[in-house]
């Protein structure tokens, strides 16, 4: 993939070059620059679009308050020949931790949860939670940045031959941890970090005990309304309006069809997820929340403070990035980054907020072949390096 990148890399610079107008004043020369760098990472999702790397892509790029390129390469669905939209919707998996994370800290600034207690202080009366590995040291805060050493619930062999058999089923938090109850735990609290859904499906058990609330309804009070993320969603339901057609590779190892999304109904029914991911958004939406939770007034600035401190522990994330609650902290040659990474069968994401050039960028593909693999990662890599010389001024 390296030589057909690289080869795209020479057109966009030679087609961005041909672009431009060079206008005498500011503006005229704000609007050149800006459509020159839409080029560029035009060609560059191009490229892996017309050589079938990939059936789609979307990108969202905030630099500042001022511009917003959102832009989209390929096919939504192959085989009705359908292109891809900047708007299109697709599942964020993982990405929506960062709500989660964000809901929590929020629900401390009004002195509902405390991180740094004990979980089993708010869900020491529920049975299934007994059951759990580690259940009477770990503490919220633990489970938010993945130290708690609950297993791994959403990979067993069981649970997919079940979802096989009824996708439709509509899962309890209870019937998901069932499925790791006799497994040991990952590690001792707050000794490791072992990344595990199991941990937030804790979490938002007790979000919704201790405000009495729905934790879908909450976020949309708390986050989505205020941050007018209006294309922003509950993945609920296996027929999601506007969601797109995501392409899979797991579809043995997870007994699906490869195309997951038929008849405009997901191939079973994403509310497992929940409190793991749980949502689908368009790539604008993502890069919008990305800029206001790290850059903006979402979180106090003490809470903030507690979401980008990093664990001891050491991860096993792309480029040794660290981890915080419900971020990835690291760093693309010396250039700081917070974010999350995101998988749902058939859509990967990546989410990032560069602090010091006030940039924001979202990425989506409905294609998931890359998902155990570095060649997206690297790929959205080239994209961040375009848009920060672009924001340097080279």
């Amino acid at each position: 993939m390296g030589r057909i990148l690289n080869n795209s890399l020479i057109f966009c610079f030679i087609f961005a070059a041909l672009t431009g107008c060079h206008q005498g004043n500011t503006n005229n020369k704000k609007s050149e620059s800006l459509e020159k760098i839409t080029a560029v990472l035009q060609c560059r999702l191009d490229s892996l679009t017309i050589n079938h790397v990939v059936p789609g892509i979307t990108l969202s790029v905030r630099l500042g308050e001022s511009s917003n390129i959102t832009i989209a390469s390929g096919f939504a669905d192959i085989e009705n020949r359908i292109p891809m939209k900047p708007d299109a919707f697709m599942l964020s998996g993982s990405v929506g931790k960062t709500y989660v994370a964000a809901v929590t800290l929020k629900l401390q600034e009004m002195r509902l949860i405390d991180v740094r207690a004990k979980a089993f202080e708010y869900l020491g009366d529920c049975m299934w939670f007994r059951e759990v590995p580690n259940f009477d040291k770990i503490t919220v805060e633990m489970l938010l940045n993945h130290t708690a050493g609950v297993p791994e619930y959403a990979y067993k062999k069981e649970l997919w031959e079940l979802l096989a058999k009824n996708p439709d089923k509509e899962w309890q938090v209870g019937e998901q941890l069932s499925y790791i109850i006799n497994d040991l735990p990952s590690n001792a609290p707050g000794e490791a970090w072992n990344y595990s859904d199991s941990h937030y499906l804790i979490v938002g058990a007790i979000i919704e005990k201790v405000t009495g609330k729905k934790y879908y309804d909450l976020l949309n009070e708390m986050i989505l309304i205020p941050c007018s993320l209006q294309n922003t969603f509950p993945s609920d339901s296996r027929s999601l309006p506007g969601l797109i057609p995501g392409y899979t590779s797991l579809y043995e190892d997870l007994m699906l069809p490869h195309k997951v999304l038929n008849d405009g109904r997901y191939a079973f029914n994403p509310q497992m997820e929940w409190t793991g991911g749980g949502l689908l958004s368009s790539v604008s939406d993502l890069s919008s929340w990305a800029r206001q939770l790290y850059g903006g007034d979402v979180l106090s600035k003490e809470s903030r403070r507690m979401m980008l401190a990093p664990v001891s522990a050491s991860t096993t994330l792309f480029e040794n990035a660290n981890y915080g609650l419900g971020c990835f902290i690291g760093e693309t040659n010396g250039v700081i980054y917070y974010g999350h990474t995101g998988f749902a069968p058939g859509y990967i994401t990546f989410v990032q907020y560069i602090p010091e050039y006030d940039v924001a960028i979202a990425i989506q593909f409905n294609d998931d072949s890359s998902h155990n693999d570095l060649s997206m990662k690297n790929f959205f890599n080239s994209l961040k390096n375009e848009v920060i010389d672009f924001r340097k001024g080279k």
